[in-house]
């Protein structure tokens, strides 16, 4: 069997609120990981009834938050790009009436007009993580969270807590998934992006939980 090597930055998600908050950030900003643990670590504060950071309202932490569901949302779409641009490149393989082969589809497909460097180039780091929290929102039946419409403050917010505090057990589906995401395409030849973050769940007691830890 082929050896692959595969150049990647590691991040820990700790099985816990914690790497929860850490996971949804990654998918939310990847560019500003930390921004997005600022206003999800502000989130927790609010629902113990503690004061958030910098002087901010309850009202300022809950806009953040909607903020935060709002880029978990594209988040979703990005993971769908990726799963269907996989299923592009080994449709071959497929079944021709098979609905994989139906789903299959390019990235410029997906795009449309959309402009790649915003709304895909942000995510390549980080794509497959977005994929496989996709997967695992249709495993866990939750697979009306982020969906698409105007879905009020209160349902967002619902959502995104039921993530951070209610069941962590989808952290390890999710992981598992983003793994399998950067090896299966890359025993097809496919070169992972060099800036690929490769995730690993960890134990659920951290050292470090300030959001400056979290990148």
């Amino acid at each position: 069997m082929a050896e692959l090597k595969i150049k990647v930055s590691l991040v820990s998600i700790p099985e816990n609120s914690e790497g929860a908050a850490r996971l949804l950030a990654q998918i939310a900003k990847p560019t500003n990981v930390v921004a997005g643990m600022k206003k999800l670590r502000d989130f927790h504060l609010v629902l113990e009834g503690e004061r958030p950071f910098n002087n901010r309202s309850r009202d300022q932490v809950l806009d953040a938050v909607s903020t935060v569901w709002t880029q978990l949302r594209h988040a979703i779409e990005v993971g769908d790009w990726f799963d269907r641009m996989f299923a592009n490149l080994v449709k071959s393989d497929f079944d021709h009436s098979g609905a994989a082969r139906d789903y299959a589809r390019s990235l410029a497909s997906s795009l449309k007009e959309r402009d790649k460097k915003t709304v895909w180039k942000p995510y390549l780091p980080v794509a497959h993580l977005a994929a496989g929290f996709r997967e695992t929102m249709l495993k866990t039946r939750r697979g009306r969270y982020f969906e698409a419409g105007n879905f009020p403050r209160s349902v967002q917010l619902e959502q995104v807590r039921d993530l951070l505090f209610d069941d962590h057990s989808w952290l390890g589906h999710a992981v598992k998934a983003s793994q399998a995401r950067i090896v299966l395409p890359r025993q097809r030849g496919v070169q992972p992006p060099a800036d690929t973050r490769w995730f690993m769940l960890t134990a659920g007691n951290s050292q470090e939980s300030t959001p400056a830890s979290q990148k």
